[in-house]
């Protein structure tokens, strides 16, 4: 796609709703089921699903926000504001378990907590009552278990903003007479109200998304409802129905992130960082003991037990390379369709100077980041099969039991990965090198070639490698839309982890976790 193919403004908006509509339709069309009726299904799902899945939801979202928020924002603070022993190495470090799926935490703390694990046998072995030990299997668990991979989201965009913010509102707390902790609430947290509610968001977000690790921790929540509808109880339409509700349920949570933030602005970026008051003695070794604890519950302990686990079954290791070989084509394909997307969107953009219709497209085309992957998946089903029965070419094509159905799911899923990332260096651009190219005669498409991409090339590597990492680590569409006996590596470890197979699971599980470290020295690279 040249940057004169669409000829003129109009069709530059014409492209990019065409364009938009595949991403955005998987999400609209669920409200199509409720031309379906399910009288037999509702009553059913009233009184034995619903009630506790909603329960179990909340309490799931209000325990995780309060923990991702003392751990994001405390370590945030302590980064931005103090020095103490082992600060440099912790300023990435604690970003290392977003490199783990939750669900892959899950069974791994699953297993070390079982009757015959470690956990239970040493609690045991200290003369405790087993009826004592802690249930991992309960919402606070499953909080605490996503607090742990989830975290970092409020770390990092909290950490920015507190290197931005200055002294100069905690100097004028202190000078009012405010303590340490009556200064920090009172003038610093306000301050980066905008951070923590965008980091915030995106970890509920990803908890009302979370379905591997709530299933595994037989935590009902909508997302495990909707797959149990569809799987259980044989009803594609109520399934459909109740993602419509947790549609409601992401719209509540986007809205709540917009009146958190309310008018706040971030605070405007400031020359040097503040200077950094040194810890010594107990206090800063209690942070570094702190940032030591959490960084090894949270990466040290479950990688350290897949590698057990996994040495443990070296003889018999689980065959993963057909798993392995799908995992690798479908995150191939969703990234090369997501990158060439939002590639044709950044040109569209920068061809209409703008363009507030192109723009509305491509934020309508990035909703399905903030849809949760069972919505997606059953919108992706429900619209293929409404499209085979009205189409019998299609019907022979059987598209609804195809990988392009789980390729559907997952480019609506992440194509606001790509495009965020792909906009941002397309705009970094100076338009002066574009200009000096037309003036030497470059065509659009040699200006393309020769000028944009070789610029755009470290903004294409990341947002594909984003993209990538984000798909193979993706469970509930790929589990819920795959063909019969088509397996990627997250499904395998479902399926291990499902029937309690916790060692078989780890081979899969460690080669998840190499990708998913791809991203974050990414993260790294850009935070130095």
């Amino acid at each position: 796609m040249t940057p004169g193919a669409t000829g003129g403004r109009g069709g530059s908006r014409l492209l990019a709703w065409l364009l938009a509509a595949p991403l955005v339709l998987p999400a609209l069309w669920l409200a199509t089921s409720f031309a379906t009726p399910q009288p037999e299904v509702w009553p059913h799902l009233f009184d034995q699903v619903l009630p506790l899945a909603a329960r179990n939801t909340l309490g799931l979202l209000v325990l995780l926000a309060v923990f991702a928020m003392v751990l994001g924002v405390g370590f945030a603070w302590a980064s931005a504001r103090y020095e103490w022993p082992g600060r440099r190495i912790f300023d990435w470090a604690l970003v290392l378990p977003l490199a783990l799926p939750g669900y892959v935490v899950a069974f791994v703390y699953v297993g070390l907590a079982d009757y015959a694990g470690p956990l239970q046998s040493a609690w045991r072995a200290l003369g405790l009552p087993a009826s004592g030990f802690p249930e991992l299997r309960s919402v606070p668990g499953a909080a605490a278990v996503l607090a742990l991979v989830l975290y970092p989201y409020v770390f990092l965009v909290v950490r920015a903003a507190f290197l931005r913010q200055g002294s100069a509102a905690m100097d004028a707390a202190r000078s009012l007479g405010h303590g340490p902790f009556s200064a920090f609430f009172r003038a610093a947290l306000p301050m980066v109200r905008p951070a923590w509610a965008a980091g915030l968001s995106l970890v509920l977000l990803e908890a009302l998304a979370d379905f591997g690790a709530v299933s595994i921790l037989g935590v009902d929540t909508f997302s495990t409802a909707i797959y149990k509808t569809w799987f259980g109880l044989y009803s594609l339409p109520a399934a459909a129905q109740l993602a419509c509700g947790l549609i409601g349920l992401v719209v509540l949570v986007l809205l709540l992130e917009r009146w958190t933030r309310g008018r706040a602005r971030h605070a405007g970026k400031q020359l040097l960082p503040p200077a950094r008051r040194p810890l010594r003695g107990a206090r800063g070794w209690a942070v570094t003991a702190a940032a030591a604890l959490t960084v090894g519950l949270g990466f040290g302990v479950p990688v350290a037990q897949l590698l057990a686990w996994s040495w443990e079954v070296r003889s018999r290791l689980p065959e993963v390379g057909e798993a392995g070989l799908n995992t690798v084509l479908l995150a191939a394909m969703a990234a090369a369709v997501v990158l060439l997307l939002a590639l044709v969107f950044a040109v569209l953009s920068r061809r209409s100077d703008d363009d507030r219709g192109v723009r509305s497209a491509a934020f309508i085309a990035g909703l399905g980041y903030a849809v949760p992957g069972t919505v997606l998946a059953v919108g992706a089903m429900w619209l293929l099969v409404a499209a085979e029965r009205a189409t019998p070419w299609l019907a022979a094509l059987a598209l609804s039991s195809s990988v392009l159905a789980v390729l559907v799911a997952l480019c609506a899923r992440f194509f606001r990965v790509g495009h965020e990332t792909i906009d941002a260096a397309f705009h970094a651009l100076r338009p002066s090198l574009l200009d000096s190219a037309r003036l030497l005669g470059a065509s659009p498409w040699q200006r393309l070639r020769w000028v944009v991409l070789p610029l755009l090339r470290p903004g294409l590597v990341a947002a594909g490698l984003l993209v990538l990492v984000e798909v193979v680590k993706e469970l509930p569409a790929t589990l819920m839309l795959r063909p019969f006996g088509w397996d990627t590596l997250a499904v395998k470890i479902h399926a291990y982890t499902s029937e309690g197979l916790w060692m078989q699971a780890a081979w899969p599980a460690l080669w998840l976790c190499l990708a998913g470290l791809l991203p974050v020295w990414w993260l790294v690279r850009q935070q130095r």
